[in-house]
């Protein structure tokens, strides 16, 4: 009875390895926590900080708008686990979209695997279709990617599932000027950028960055005109502003009241120790400005949207979309695969996923391990039932088949044959 039990399991076993679906592998592959940006994860480092930040704020804004969240991460490689796969732990892991609407997309790039997938959630399949994907991809990333320029493929990318979600990508912004450059050291390009940066991220995050540059403070020192400077632009309880002394050859920066205590001190301190320093010590003053802008900017912009994994509901009236029972699609499209002939992007001839591969293995030990059971099961039944033809004297036969018998049923509850 004991040996039918195990083979019963086994068979089991096997019937249930058979029934699973070839893209289905036996175990999720690990993948890491998101950043505290959500919206951009860029774990294989090819997306600059500039890009990030855009993408990031837009991905709130959308969000906000209408409930729906699009996600990008950047890994090295998926650690051997299918692109499928590896997305669809990515998706469910983090609730992007959230459980109840799912109307969150995630678009996946793998550096080294040379690969990208994009996956939308089940709220969106009939407003974001296979096929729109297949040409978003073709148009937006595709061309980028194959070059390496990572960057600007994700953005583009980004850009155009925000617009198709109905989202916003570009916009007016105010005219508000944050940047006072008295000593003449910033080029136009760069206070430029520096106004268009604050004027576009303070909607999303409510602070403004202001730069300030002096050759002198006035015989005041540059703690107390720092403060007079902060006043005298009517800076808000959220904004902070850098202060570059050029001949004293010192900066100092001032956070509002309502940040200070999440914006520390420290923090302050780490972010110019990592951007500002090195240029400003270089004499290199629009780089570092910038730097430490950036550096600003992507700490505001991660907490702009305080849960965006979990609730899924916008700030505003979000749509209403259908949404089906069929399981998330997804469309994926890899740099150096053969595509069919006359078919366009979205059929391409795919490799079989590994988790096919570790079910093939499984199935494989499983008949053979089904195989040896059934023969050691006939085997020992055989022997039971027929006589024993051995050569061995029968006083040894006797003492073999009396031992062996009792040791069975002694591991039964101890009752022995002999005793």
């Amino acid at each position: 009875m004991k040996h039918k039990g195990i083979l019963l399991t086994l068979i089991a076993v096997l019937l249930s390895v058979m029934l699973l679906p070839p893209s289905v592998s036996l175990a999720s592959p690990a993948v890491p926590e998101h950043t505290d940006a959500f919206y951009v994860n860029d774990f294989a480092g090819v997306i600059d900080l500039k890009a990030e930040n855009y993408m990031v704020n837009y991905g709130v804004k959308l969000h906000q708008e209408t409930g729906a969240q699009v996600v990008l991460v950047t890994v090295d490689s998926t650690g051997g686990a299918s692109m499928e796969e590896y997305a669809r732990t990515l998706f469910d892991t983090w609730g992007i979209g959230s459980s109840d609407k799912e109307k969150g997309v995630l678009l996946l790039l793998s550096i080294k695997d040379d690969n990208y997938w994009v996956l939308q959630g089940d709220g969106l399949k009939n407003s974001l279709t296979d096929s729109m994907l297949s040409e978003l991809l073709a148009e937006s990333l595709e061309p980028d990617f194959a070059r390496k320029e990572y960057t600007a493929g994700a953005r583009k990318t980004y850009g155009a599932l925000i617009k198709s979600l109905g989202g916003v990508w570009t916009e007016p912004l105010g005219m508000q000027n944050f940047v006072a450059d008295n000593a003449g050291v910033l080029p136009q390009v760069t206070r430029l950028y520096l106004n268009q940066s604050s004027n576009r991220y303070k909607t999303t995050t409510g602070s403004g960055i202001y730069f300030v540059t002096v050759n002198n403070p006035g015989g005041k020192t540059l703690q107390d005109y720092t403060y007079a400077k902060y006043a005298s632009v009517g800076a808000g309880t959220r904004d902070v502003m850098v202060v570059l002394d050029i001949e004293g050859d010192n900066y100092h920066v001032l956070q509002g009241r309502d940040v200070d205590t999440t914006l520390t001190n420290e923090l302050i301190g780490d972010i110019l120790n990592k951007s500002l320093e090195p240029q400003f010590a270089a004499k290199k003053y629009a780089a570092g400005v910038t730097a430490a802008a950036n550096d600003f900017y992507h700490y505001f912009l991660a907490r702009a949207d305080r849960s965006p994994a979990v609730s899924g509901e916008a700030a505003g009236a979000a749509a209403t979309e259908t949404t089906e029972a069929a399981a998330d699609k997804a469309v994926e499209v890899t740099a150096k695969q053969e595509t069919v002939p006359g078919e366009g992007i979205d059929r391409v001839k795919e490799p079989a996923p590994q988790s096919k591969g570790v079910v093939s293995i499984v199935l494989l030990l499983s008949i053979v391990a089904l195989i040896a059971v059934a023969a050691s099961y006939r085997y020992r039944q055989s022997s039971r039932s027929a006589p024993y033809r051995g050569t061995e004297p029968e006083h040894n036969r006797r003492r073999f088949r009396g031992a062996g018998q009792g040791g069975r049923s002694n591991r039964r509850g101890g009752k022995s044959r002999h005793g």
